[in-house]
């Protein structure tokens, strides 16, 4: 995203007041809520408070995305050796009483930016005459989308096995602003109940998405472009639920159906290859891979990729004190004559030599007794007024992961996940012919880690294969798990829906 610091600010001054007055929003004070809801910037103002309340540090400003999802599929290491609760987290121990906090205050989180959809939901069809062309549509299918990304995160946190569901209730599916209990439901239910949230999102902003209609560059002008909208909010689509991130989320959301009913596959790959289709009106595509030249701009999120994405103002600051030398993200490893070892299993040396994953994202530490270990680079700005503040929600590149493993043949499978080879540097070798299927399986389960890593989606992929130990094609056998690791305990108690 181009200049991007100078985004948030002018962003922020659009708002005016915006972000306090949210701030200052009580859900369950009816005079506060109707005040906020007579106008559409009111309405603006609360979806933005959303997406405000998703940077916390519980879900996708840290939980969810680098921190103790991270850990639990054990791309980190424990930095203390007296942090025990931190132990028993890598280690699938979810009674310590730490770490069920830990667990209840991001169920609760995610949660809470359900409450704030709902808060717009709930009165927004009532207040249709308040809103200029185009914005009921996108603020409404903004506020359904981030509904359900939240809800599925929750169920992929917190739900079954997809492989083994179960007959059992699960989750609620949380729909209204209201004191009164909310039941859980059965897991294909609840599933009915994300699709239907997108399928109406979809339908929503189809005909008045900006990034229908726009490049990705002219949706993020630089300090002196002329923007192609007057209005300044439908600008920066990236940052915002868009029609590609619906697109995208049910691309995902159909492979997760598809671990115990095959059939789902299609639409995986429909809504998965939708988005890899998606042009701008030079007919170029609107989202590309990430590659060599991005790597070598310093561009290691690979933001020409991000589908969806949360702008982070100080995520120079935050990153660097996670990921730098005096960070606690890091990587356990040791030096052989090649200079690593964990990590030539995840990235072999036949393989990496021009693996923009791999080159010089990786270094040793130099600070006394932290020199076996290894610090990663990927949120790490480079130098300069205009770093990339985004921390990715959705990115091109799953999506081409979901085609390879929705093909129904191995000539078929080998076509994008070749050409994402090509992209991202590595040498494509095809798939087994004795058992093609599971040799994609592996090669698989290696690229999510791979190109997710400290993006919150190993031990989602881990949980959708039930895997017990890695791949037999990586000799280092460090991670381990048994089913019960994937059961990650709910809230004993109901928690308020609302916000309060």
């Amino acid at each position: 995203m181009k200049k991007i610091l100078t985004t948030v600010i002018i962003f922020c001054s659009l708002l005016g007041t915006g972000c306090k007055k949210w701030l200052d929003v009580k859900p369950q004070g009816q005079t506060t809520q109707d005040e906020l809801f007579k106008t559409q910037k009111g309405f603006r103002d609360a979806l933005t408070g959303a997406y405000i309340r998703m940077k916390s540090g519980n879900i996708y400003g840290g939980a969810l995305t680098w921190g103790n999802i991270e850990f639990m599929a054990i791309n980190w290491e424990n930095p203390s050796v007296s942090n025990t609760a931190l132990t028993k987290l890598i280690n699938g121990d979810y009674t310590d009483a730490t770490v069920r906090g830990w667990l209840d205050n991001t169920y609760a989180d995610l949660f809470k930016v359900v409450a704030d959809a709902n808060s717009i939901l709930s009165v927004i069809d009532d207040k249709k005459s308040v809103f200029t062309e185009g914005n009921y549509s996108i603020v409404k299918g903004e506020a359904l989308t981030l509904r359900a990304f939240c809800h599925f995160d929750a169920m992929r946190m917190y739900g079954p096995l997809p492989s083994a569901p179960g007959t059992a209730r699960i989750l609620p599916y949380v729909t209204t602003v209201s004191k009164d209990i909310h039941e859980p439901l059965l897991y294909q239910d609840f599933m009915k109940s994300v699709l239907s949230d997108l399928d109406q999102a979809e339908a929503l902003l189809k005909d008045v998405d900006p990034i229908r209609k726009y490049s990705i560059a002219q949706l993020n002008p630089g300090q002196n472009d002329q923007p192609v909208l007057n209005d300044n909010y439908l600008l920066y689509r990236q940052v915002r639920m868009n029609y590609y991130t619906v697109l995208a989320l049910k691309a995902r959301v159909y492979l997760w159906l598809s671990t115990s009913d095959a059939s789902y596959k299609v639409n995986a790959a429909k809504y998965a290859q939708m988005v890899i289709d998606a042009a701008d009106p030079t007919g170029a595509p609107l989202f590309r891979l990430g590659e060599e030249r991005d790597r070598a701009a310093e561009d290691y999120t690979m933001s020409s990729e991000h589908i969806s994405a949360l702008s982070v103002y100080n995520l120079a600051t935050t990153a660097t004190g996670l990921f730098g030398e005096t960070g606690s993200l890091m990587r356990y490893d040791f030096n052989i004559t090649d200079g690593f070892y964990y990590l030539n299993n995840l990235f072999p040396v036949s393989e990496r030599t021009s693996d923009i994953r791999w080159k010089q994202m990786w270094t040793y530490k130099t600070t006394a007794g932290a020199t076996n270990y290894v610090m990663y680079k990927k949120y790490i700005q480079k130098a300069g007024l205009f770093p990339i503040l985004q921390i990715p929600l959705l990115r091109l590149s799953e999506m081409y992961l979901i085609l390879t493993e929705c093909a129904d043949t191995k000539a078929a499978a080998e076509a994008p996940y070749s050409f994402l080879c090509s992209k991202k540097g590595i040498p494509f070798t095809s798939f087994n012919t004795t058992d093609w299927v599971t040799d994609r399986k592996n090669k698989l389960i290696r690229e999510y880690v791979r190109e997710f890593y400290a993006e919150g989606q190993s031990f989602f992929t881990y949980k959708r294969f039930n895997l017990t130990t890695l791949p037999a094609s990586w000799t280092y056998t460090y991670y381990n798990a048994k089913p019960t690791k994937y059961l990650v305990p709910k809230p004993d108690r109901e928690i308020n829906y609302n916000n309060n």
